[in-house]
């Protein structure tokens, strides 16, 4: 019986041993993948914090752009002989008289276009080849 007590003692050192040493090998692995999974997470995330330093870096070039554009406007406007309110009336004056300006080079050519309807239905030849 003593036989049988010390080869379940030798059998239960060696898988104990061999349960040990996998223990072992399956933490060594999983230390293996822990740093490929922190030097995968530091590379996209040093990525991410790139992008993300390129996308304020445009925009705060972009204010800067706008701010200044705001500025030029603000210093033409109080340069201006009458104030804003002169400025504005000007601006204005100006839009109309584009718009007075398109107005009429519309009704001139509706004026042809009603002209050469009239001389195509009076029968007028020349209309028809226009």
């Amino acid at each position: 019986m003593e036989d049988f007590w010390k080869k379940a003692s030798d059998t239960a050192k060696e898988t104990l041993d061999k349960a040990s040493e996998a223990a072992e090998q399956a933490a060594a692995a999983a230390a293996v993948k822990l740093n490929e999974l922190k030097d995968v997470a530091a590379e996209k995330f040093q990525e991410l914090s790139d992008k993300a330093e390129a996308a304020a870096a445009e925009a705060k070039a972009e204010a800067a752009e706008k701010l200044a554009e705001a500025q030029a406007a603000k210093a033409k406007i109080e340069a201006h002989e009458g104030g804003a309110l002169g400025f504005l009336s000007d601006k204005a004056k100006e839009i109309i008289g584009d718009v007075k300006e398109e107005a009429n080079e519309l009704a001139e050519e509706s004026k042809d276009f009603w002209q050469k309807a009239k001389d195509y239905v009076a029968g007028d030849e020349g209309a028809k080849d226009a």
